[in-house]
């Protein structure tokens, strides 16, 4: 006659693949949230965040400006525009001609 698993193996061995079950659900969910962030990085990577042109890399000095190419409007990225704040009185001005028509 065959032994039966006790209760408590059946239990311990239902508790080990519920949580393996569990392990390999959040990792997939983490993999299709990775999968999804760079999906819409790859939709949207240099579009204008006002209009959602086209946006031009410039680089101006040690600081890389991104314009519009449809509203003309500028941003910059983390940390840049303390850069800027950091440079000369007249950098500012400097940067402003740079794009004037």
């Amino acid at each position: 006659m065959p032994v039966k698993p006790s209760t408590n193996e059946d239990e311990y061995l239902a508790r080990q693949e519920f949580e393996l079950k569990r392990k390999m659900a959040r990792e997939q969910q983490a993999q299709l949230m990775t999968e999804e962030r760079e999906r819409e990085r790859a939709l949207h990577y240099m579009k204008c965040p006002k209009c959602g042109m086209q946006l031009e890399g410039i680089a101006f000095g040690d600081v890389h400006i991104d314009k519009c190419l449809g509203c003309k409007g500028i941003w910059l990225d983390k940390g840049e525009l303390e850069t800027i704040r950091k440079k000369e009185a007249g950098f500012a001005w400097t940067l402003l001609s740079a794009f004037r028509q």
